[in-house]
């Protein structure tokens, strides 16, 4: 966020942070209208340092404030990153108003994000995916039972057994970005090019984008299932980077021998970055204002970016790819929806066991203890 405070303070609310010194702990600065206005006239644009925008009548706005909505949370969730279902894939505007079976919880029951997401003090409970941030873990089990399936047949006893080794999303989310597709690729080192449209169909986009280089969206995808125990490990500002292959910067943590782990669904967006060649770690760059957006010139975007984020630059730029996982939490389908055994015990099942660390199959090979646990 160095030397783009502007810009990035539109969602990481509070008035006037445009610098790394904000006193978080003064109260007149704080941003309560973005998440309390009930008039949907609230707004803010970018480069503001998290103002609201002056056309924004905030008597009548202050004199309408209530509990959030889904649309108050969304006005930054569902378009962090640039644009609508860009980061997440599984937070989208489709959340406003969606359908029992595109999500059964806030489509078939009408819940509002705080629903799961409870709040002490307005500490919002939720685990980050991306960076070190909790105010309380949120859990399937926080409503549902931890063997929710009722056991009245072998097959329900079966499931059952499942949630040792799945979570609950695994099976209940089998595929996300139903509504408005999402960024799987991006390459920044195609930027500065005239925009072009290359291929666009119902369910994938690739896009040549001055701004942001070569886009790809899809839509309708099946997630990345990885072994996660509650922990990610991320990699932060100034470590190395891997130029000769893949730099993951936020790997789930757990494998099939932690009994604390379960099988995760993952959206996958794979990332071509800007990165020091001398000092091998990624360059911040300024992208806004000065920066790189103005001129396309990633010299003087790193100069200014690196200096504001504290690192040294040596000059050299080049490019490497990145790896970076989001967890999917949302658009949990109606249980008809969910899948069934043939969906990953099959041929063509979705999961690959084998990169899993089964030996093959845990149907016919057995499950987690077959493979040493």
């Amino acid at each position: 966020m160095e030397s783009n405070w502007c810009s990035c303070t539109k969602c990481h609310a509070g008035y006037g942070l445009d610098h790394n010194n904000f006193d978080f702990s003064d109260t007149e600065r704080m941003d309560c209208l973005v998440c309390h206005d009930t008039t949907g006239t609230y707004s803010k644009k970018k480069n503001r340092c998290g103002y609201a925008n002056p056309d924004v009548d905030l008597l009548k706005v202050a004199r309408n404030v209530g509990s959030p909505s889904r649309a108050n949370c969304g006005a930054c969730h569902w378009y962090g990153g640039g644009g609508d279902n860009v980061k997440h894939g599984d937070l989208s505007s489709a959340m406003a108003s969606p359908s029992r079976e595109h999500d059964v919880h806030m489509g078939g029951l009408d819940f509002t994000c705080q629903k799961c997401h409870t709040t002490t003090e307005h500490r919002i409970a939720g685990v980050s995916t991306t960076t070190a941030v909790s105010e309380g873990e949120v859990s399937c089990t926080d409503c549902h039972d931890e063997k929710p399936h009722k056991p009245a047949s072998g097959l329900q006893q079966q499931l059952n057994q499942h949630c040792d080794a799945l979570s609950c999303q695994s099976c209940h989310i089998p595929e996300f970005a139903e509504k408005v597709k999402t960024v799987t690729y991006w390459d920044w080192s195609e930027s500065g090019k005239k925009d072009k449209l290359l291929e666009k169909s119902a369910d994938k986009t690739r896009k040549l984008s001055k701004k942001k280089g070569l886009l790809v969206k899809e839509s309708h995808v099946q997630p990345t299932y990885e072994w996660y125990n509650g922990k990610h490990r991320r990699y932060r500002k100034g470590d190395p980077v891997n130029t000769d292959g893949v730099t993951e910067l936020n790997p789930p943590q757990g494998d099939i021998n932690d009994p604390q782990a379960r099988i995760t669904p993952y959206k996958i967006m794979v990332g071509v970055e800007p990165v020091d060649a001398e000092n091998g770690y990624m360059i911040v760059p300024k992208l806004h204002g000065e920066g790189y957006f103005k001129n396309y010139n990633w010299q003087r975007a790193a100069e200014l970016g690196m200096k504001a984020a504290g690192l040294d630059f040596s000059g050299a730029i080049t490019f490497a790819k990145t790896r970076m996982h989001w967890r999917i939490n949302h658009g949990v389908a109606p249980q008809e929806d969910a899948l069934s055994c043939l969906d990953c015990h099959g041929t063509d099942g979705v999961m690959d066991f084998k990169a899993l660390g089964y030996e093959g199959d845990p149907a016919v090979v057995g499950g987690r203890e077959a493979s040493g646990e």
